[in-house]
């Protein structure tokens, strides 16, 4: 069993170690352990009466202490994976997993861990699928998922009235098996599909699809601009529902394919660790370090060919290097799949903070100085496309839109900068940048800040996580943040939440003043009854976005999973992830 106090200290302070001796002082396992010193102490001490190590206490006041360690700490590393490996104890190694062991360590060990971490048919038999997650989960709830990964789970467990066929551009029946509208194109009726089952085996009704609108519709919820349009809604019968608008609105059906509103029962309060919906897989497990999701056999559609994906939290480092594997006894060379994301990386700024921000010539100033193709050339990026120099080379593609199709090279001059930063008047005041915590997150803003320091721009970074991201406090710091969007596979339907959801940072940060111009035209994008007629309002609104210098677009990344030649039907879905309900392995 693993010793968690143990691991993790020699994890924390491995760098310093040399000889495997490391010199330390009591107050860095007040934050390692969670503890007093009183209580660091005594756990040094009963590791040391284990074996584990020798404490000598620091003579004198502020002097350092020093432990001494029998056994090499990569050594025990790889002993504890390989005793993992043969008792088959998943959770164990997940949890040195989530340490900051060093990469190469991993690297080293990672067939045996992809063997142990792997697709496998149990005695049962039953088809189950592991996978890395390199963090916690937040939310679950579908009225406040604002992250794509949450999002894609939901997707797995629930199911809207209606389904977004990607392929042509149109909503098909899902729940509702036919939809009616009015010639006013404000009333709705959807008809309901019999035997539609939750996962506590409850038939699903019309109560169940108004109780899910009201939710709603009388909350403060970061998607419940999905219903801001409904006056009304009527269950004339067990599998009718009638839903008035205030006004006519063509785009309506695309709301109700959204995942966030799938279908949820009534009479039953919503809780994230009990979820219930109709969805092709159930909620098996949930806690801090792990996720389970198990097929539905009661599914109302075909049911998935797994019958678990299990998500295991590790480190970033390990998740990087081990993915969707299967035990099959022979170290193949994994398959890959590239994709350019359906999403872009951006810089973008707190309007709502008096500062230099404000000043449409800093930004420019900005714009001018985050140049993709300069950044690309620190970090050996190569441009999607270009002849590869080695298979795991980093590729993007430049953005200037939200997707990559509508996207051209946007032109930087670096010479401008100066004058720029001279018309602003800025003085030199530091500026808090924020940025992910992710390693490549991180290079990126170092790089900025360095860029900066150029020019006299005084940068501070500020790590956060996916955890802060629904807090209030970043509103209130934030001078510029780095920060991604991506999309499901309804991109109109997604370019509409990215400034009507109030956790995403286009509606916390830009302007009232130039929110309200893209409202206007998002009203005018939502009268759109043809595809190219809303592209078209799309590019308006990304121009007057670049115009205006409202965000800074970086690149489109270009994702690439890894996975078992032998695993089939890998297929992308929303946000990019793999669609689990399709995916199967030959027996």
């Amino acid at each position: 069993m693993l010793d968690e106090r143990y691991f993790s200290l020699r994890a924390h302070l491995y760098e310093r170690e040399e000889a495997q001796t490391i010199a330390f002082k009591l107050q860095e396992l007040e934050a390692i352990w969670y503890c007093s010193q009183k209580n660091a102490k005594r756990i040094l001490k009963e590791l040391e009466a284990n074996g584990k190590l020798t404490y000598i206490p620091g003579k004198g006041r502020g002097k350092r202490s020093t432990l001494l360690f029998p056994k090499p700490f990569q050594k025990e590393v790889e002993d504890f994976v390989t005793a993992c490996v043969e008792r088959d104890e998943l959770d164990e190694a997940a949890h040195l997993l989530r340490l900051p062991i060093p990469k190469s360590w991993i690297a080293k060990a990672s067939y045996d861990i992809r063997k142990m971490f792997s697709y496998r048919e149990q005695s049962s038999p039953k088809d189950v699928l592991h996978a890395f997650i390199a963090r916690s989960l937040t939310t679950l709830d579908p009225l406040e998922v604002s992250i794509t990964f949450e999002a894609h789970m939901i997707e797995q467990l629930g199911d809207p009235l209606l389904k977004y066929d990607a392929e042509k551009d149109e909503v098909r029946p899902h729940i509702a098996h036919h939809v009616e509208v009015d010639d006013s194109s404000r009333t709705w009726t959807f008809h309901l599909r019999k035997g539609v089952r939750f996962h506590n085996d409850e038939e699903l009704t019309s109560e169940d699809v108004q109780s899910t609108l009201w939710r709603a519709m009388n909350t403060e919820a970061s998607t419940s601009w999905l219903t801001e349009g409904i006056r009304s809604i009527d269950c004339p019968s067990r599998y009718k529902v009638i839903i008035h608008l205030d006004k006519p609105n063509p785009f309506f059906p695309r709301y109700m394919a959204a995942s966030n509103l799938c279908i949820l029962p009534s009479g039953i309060p919503f809780d994230e660790q009990e979820w219930i919906g109709t969805g092709p897989f159930y909620l098996k497990e949930r806690t801090e370090n792990k996720l389970v999701l198990a097929a539905f056999d009661g599914y109302f559609k075909e049911r998935p060919l797994l019958d678990e994906v299990q998500f295991f939290k590790v480190s970033q480092e390990a998740a990087s290097i081990i993915n969707f594997t299967v035990a099959d006894g022979d170290d193949v060379n994994p398959a890959q799949k590239h994709e350019i994301e359906t999403g872009f990386r951006f810089l973008t700024f707190n309007f709502h903070k008096k500062n230099i921000v404000q000043d449409p010539y800093f930004r420019e100033a900005v714009y001018h100085l985050l140049d993709i193709e300069r950044v690309a050339d620190s970090f050996g990026w190569r441009a999607f496309g270009d002849a590869p120099e080695s298979p795991s080379d980093h590729q993007y593609v430049e953005a200037s839109s939200f997707v990559p199709k509508r996207s051209t090279h946007l032109e930087k001059k670096s010479a401008w900068i100066p004058e720029l930063l001279k018309k602003s008047g800025y003085a030199g005041e530091p500026l808090k940048l924020f940025h992910l915590e992710f390693p490549s997150a991180v290079k990126e803003a170092e790089w900025l800040e360095e860029r900066g320091a150029e020019y006299g721009i005084h940068f501070e970074r500020h790590p956060f996580n996916f955890s802060n991201f629904y807090t209030e406090d970043m509103g209130r710091d934030v001078d510029l943040i780095f920060m991604g969007e991506v999309s499901s596979l309804d991109p109109h339907l997604s370019f509409l939440g990215a400034f009507y959801n109030k956790n995403l940072f286009f509606r916390r940060f830009f302007p009232e003043w130039g929110l309200q111009w893209i409202h206007d035209k998002l009203e005018d994008f939502k009268r759109q009854e043809s595809y190219e007629g809303r592209e078209r309002v799309m590019d308006e609104i990304e121009t007057y976005i670049r115009e205006q210098h409202l965000l800074i677009f970086q690149y489109h990344p270009v994702k690439v999973r890894t996975f078992h030649p032998m695993i089939q039907d890998v297929r992308f879905q929303s946000f990019g992830h793999f669609d689990f309900s399709k995916i199967w392995i030959p027996r």
